[in-house]
């Protein structure tokens, strides 16, 4: 295979000595510190939680004592291997293909202000390329969940009220199954994944447009750690609640009607032995306001998911499965598309150290010319660049060695079956790709301190 040379040996050396520079982080980040349990009674794999770390956090982050710093840091690097990086025209789709970078670098505030009132605040600097291009460095404020929270009874069962105020709609769910904290947990921006274009992901998906641009206000409950019930209502975040997307741009970000634009969850929750199984739903009715003035394009997301876990001593297992329904009412254009997405995912771990995950991913939907073709289709491009097919289909392997809790390496190998139009041309030159060229060999270490 192409890929599989001398520049890969360089990414190995370099990455493998990396880890042994910060194989010896030994300082707990901020919860950690605050509850004086190690990672791992939370995570079995950051960032999927165990069902203590999701008692955790839906009481609001609030177990432990406060600490007067409660700060930690968290940092990824990288490189990425494109099976075809020539994009037919002499050029390259991603100009730094072999190359080692810092990903990012992000600063948590995190834990509880007292027994009822807690947070989760991420400051990123981001190293990501923008379009493919070359990496951009650029700070903002990134996931941000803040609680409050209040434990009485009914039925004779515990019943927990909570407040969330949040800035991406599903970063507050606790289930690894969509949004923020769906798999893979991180990945290569790499043509073809949904939202990596801007153009095919749904609102409450990986990579979706809303995420740390607006600010949502709602409140949940969570009786005899079964039923999960939440109704949070999101608006821009601008003007007095800037301060929910600083750094981030709205220039080009999807602007709100108002700020009653609802997201819903409601889940089911067993527990038994080692085992735990979650079936649920969620959804999400937003108005955006379109380039017309006084038309609003309304989206209406639907989504069921499950989760099943598995966590003893030495063996863990989990899956989990989604499948996303969104309608796309355009009502500037008189238009009606739908997009649906389908994630499910299974991870071994074996004595928290040595783990494999195997994902697949299908997206379906309306032919849509003016969001899904290539921009080049109508100039130079054959008639195949102009079918409008949003339908992406790919396979992900993931191979993980955890020297402790706080520092991974990864290799992740993204196989690609079938691909929308825009992504086979990124570029924009008319040339037609197969959906195999874009197949990519990532490595990535992660730390936490």
């Amino acid at each position: 295979m192409k890929i599989f040379n001398k520049k890969l040996a360089k990414i190995l050396f370099t990455l493998f000595f990396s880890m042994l520079l910060i194989g010896n982080a030994n300082a707990l980040p901020s919860f950690a510190r605050q509850t004086g349990m190690s990672c791992v009674a939370c995570h079995y794999s950051f960032p999927e939680l165990t069902p203590f770390g999701r008692e955790f956090k839906l009481n609001g982050y609030t177990l432990g004592d406060t600490q007067w710093l409660p700060f930690a840091v968290m940092a990824t690097a990288s490189t990425t291997s494109l099976k075809n990086n020539d994009d037919g025209a002499g050029g390259k789709i991603i100009p730094r293909d072999g190359a080692v970078q810092l990903d990012a670098v992000s600063v948590f505030m995190a834990g509880k202000l007292n027994d009822h009132i807690g947070g989760f605040v991420q400051f990123t600097e981001n190293n990501h390329p923008q379009n493919y291009g070359e990496p951009q460095h650029h700070s903002a404020l990134d996931n941000t969940d803040l609680r409050a929270v209040y434990n009485l009874s009914a039925f004779d069962k515990n019943l927990l009220i909570g407040m969330t105020f949040n800035n991406s709609p599903g970063v507050q769910d606790v289930w690894n199954t969509g949004g923020a904290w769906s798999f893979p947990f991180n990945q290569s921006m790499v043509p073809g994944l949904p939202g990596s274009t801007g153009l095919s992901g749904p609102l409450l998906d990986q990579g979706q447009p809303l995420a740390h641009t607006v600010a949502g206000l709602g409140g949940y409950f969570w009786w005899d750690r079964r039923l999960y019930g939440e109704l949070t209502m999101y608006g821009n975040a601008n003007r007095t609640l800037g301060f929910m997307s600083a750094g981030n741009s709205l220039n080009g970000a999807p602007i709100l009607e108002g700020h009653n634009n609802p997201y819903w969850r409601l889940a089911w929750n067993e527990e038994w032995g080692a085992n735990s199984l979650m079936v649920g739903t969620s959804g999400m009715r937003v108005g955006i306001e379109s380039s017309t003035p006084g038309v609003v394009n309304r989206f209406t997301d639907v989504g069921v998911d499950t989760q099943y876990q598995h966590i003893s001593d030495p063996h863990i297992f989990t899956a989990q499965a989604s499948f996303l329904h969104e309608r796309q009412n355009y009502n500037d254009a008189v238009i009606t598309d739908n997009l649906n997405i389908f994630r499910a995912k299974a991870s071994y771990l074996y004595d928290r150290t040595y783990g494999a995950s195997l994902g697949f991913v299908n997206v379906t939907g309306t032919s849509d010319q003016s969001l899904y073709a290539s921009a080049s289709c109508g100039s130079t491009s054959p008639d195949p660049l102009c079918n409008g097919n949003p339908g992406a289909r790919y396979w992900i392997t993931e191979l993980d060695y955890n020297f402790n809790p706080q520092v991974r390496l990864m290799v992740q190998y993204t196989i690609f079956t079938k691909l929308d139009q825009a992504a086979l041309d990124p570029n924009s030159v008319g040339v037609i790709r197969k959906p195999s060229d874009n197949n990519t060999l990532w490595f990535s270490t992660w730390f936490a301190i």
